[in-house]
């Protein structure tokens, strides 16, 4: 997969979302040995269309990090994957690989809001745009939210 090309769309046609979303064309497939349920490779979109993109495109943690925020005006499906991007950017940066940070505080404080405002969605199950279900998504941002708070004391629940 060329990962320059599909970031390049994304910004050109104005779908950045639908690349963080996992929406055709810019699925990224995830492997079939993961043993959870994944809309699109959160870690390999974060890393090969971001982070790496980082000194070849003007601006891509504003765009990135803008994208998440739209994306958290949506449906409980886009709130529970700008949970994953931001749990994946946090583990990013712990091991040193992030090319640029997010505004964790901010960017958290948008999440808690906007999963108080869907937590009946996701105490239930959402649909990816692939068609795979994720049955209690609200369980994995509770266990998210309780790292962040020990470690950043900060929550998102």
């Amino acid at each position: 997969m060329n990962y320059d090309d599909l970031i390049n769309k994304a910004i050109k046609n104005d779908e950045i979302q639908n690349l963080l979303c996992g929406k055709k064309p810019y699925e990224v497939e995830v492997s079939k040995f993961t043993s959870d349920v994944f809309p699109t490779d959160i870690n390999a979109v974060l890393v090969n269309c971001f982070y790496k993109q980082y000194k070849n495109i003007e601006k891509i943690n504003a765009l990135f990090e803008n994208s998440l925020k739209q994306m958290l005006k949506g449906n409980a499906c886009n709130v529970y994957i700008t949970a994953l991007y931001f749990d994946a950017c946090i583990f990013q940066e712990e091991i040193g690989k992030a090319t640029f940070f997010i505004n964790k505080e901010i960017l958290g404080q948008k999440i808690k809001e906007a999963v108080d405002k869907n937590k009946d969605e996701l105490s239930q199950s959402i649909i990816f745009e692939n068609g795979m279900k994720k049955n209690n998504p609200l369980k994995n941002i509770e266990n998210f939210s309780k790292y962040y708070k020990n470690k950043y004391n900060f929550s998102i629940i």
